[in-house]
């Protein structure tokens, strides 16, 4: 049974019903307990030679892996890379791609064909291959995954912001800032984006979950040695000693779980939040 809470909100954000209050505190848990454990947590690299794939229990909370090292410490330090994964990439992808799109839109012509004609050659393109071509192309590390997940995730960014754009670019305000001299980036950013804001939000809010599990794939396959994250928990070693130590790859997959559902909570309020404050 559920029943609406209005009276609740957290600044211009609104709640408005008791599964959305449940949906947010249950994320906002997961992260700050994510965050905490990985702060005050043991040593991810630490290694115990006489602990040797240890199993959970007593003082190895999720257990050891074939190095000694803490399951526990190394699962929350992937968790907390992962979340910060997906902060950079909603930043890069959404919100440069999100400019982008307002200006493809705005401008029209052949600034708008050429920069769509190049959004239609990515969407053509799974997401999972275009991320794996840009790894291979900048070569594996953090900062290459981050730009591999930004560029899969752009193209749809800018087609919806660039809808928005297209709409608006001959409304009467924006025709007003026009004849009184603004400029194009004034446009944009004064008159274009807190119009676009409602889908804008939606997109991203949509994407963010999806950010967490391409980082594991790209992770799990080798595309960012030397970082502790949960897709690099689950592939490389942990395969190899999978079956005579499950925990190796049960703690990391939870945590992936929880990591997912937690950005898609906030994500998803976040989202509708600003879609019903714009009147989206």
């Amino acid at each position: 049974m559920s029943f609406p809470v209005r009276a609740i909100s957290v600044r211009w954000m609104p709640i408005r019903s008791t599964a959305g209050l449940l949906g947010i505190v249950l994320g906002a848990a997961i992260i700050a307990i994510v965050s905490l454990m990985s702060i005050f947590g043991p040593d991810p690299n630490g290694q115990q030679l006489s602990k040797v794939l240890e199993s959970p229990g007593g003082s190895q909370l999720m257990g050891t892996d074939q190095l000694g090292r803490d399951q526990f410490a190394r699962v929350a330090t992937g968790a907390r890379n992962s979340l910060f994964t997906v902060l950079v990439v909603i930043a890069v992808s959404g919100v440069g791609g999100g400019l982008v799109g307002l200006f493809s839109g705005y401008r029209g012509g052949t600034v708008d064909l050429l920069i769509q004609r190049c959004v239609d050659a990515l969407m053509a393109m799974p997401l999972i291959v275009i991320a794996l071509a840009v790894v291979a192309a900048a070569g594996a590390s953090f900062w290459s995954v981050t730009l591999a997940i930004s560029v899969a995730f752009a193209p749809l960014t800018i087609r919806v912001t660039r809808s928005s754009a297209v709409s608006l670019r001959n409304a009467n305000f924006v025709a007003a800032a026009h004849v009184n001299g603004a400029s194009t980036l004034r446009i944009l950013l004064r008159h274009l984006v807190p119009n676009a804001a409602g889908p804008w939000a939606i997109i991203a809010g949509s994407q963010a979950a999806a950010a967490v599990l391409v980082e594991a794939a790209l992770a799990f396959l080798g595309a960012a040695p030397g970082r502790i994250t949960l897709g690099g928990l689950l592939g490389g070693d942990a395969q190899t000693y999978m079956y005579g130590a499950s925990w190796l790859i049960i703690w990391p997959g939870v945590a992936l779980a929880a990591v997912a559902l937690a950005v898609n909570l906030l994500g998803e309020w976040v989202a509708e939040s600003v879609a019903a404050r714009s009147g989206t």
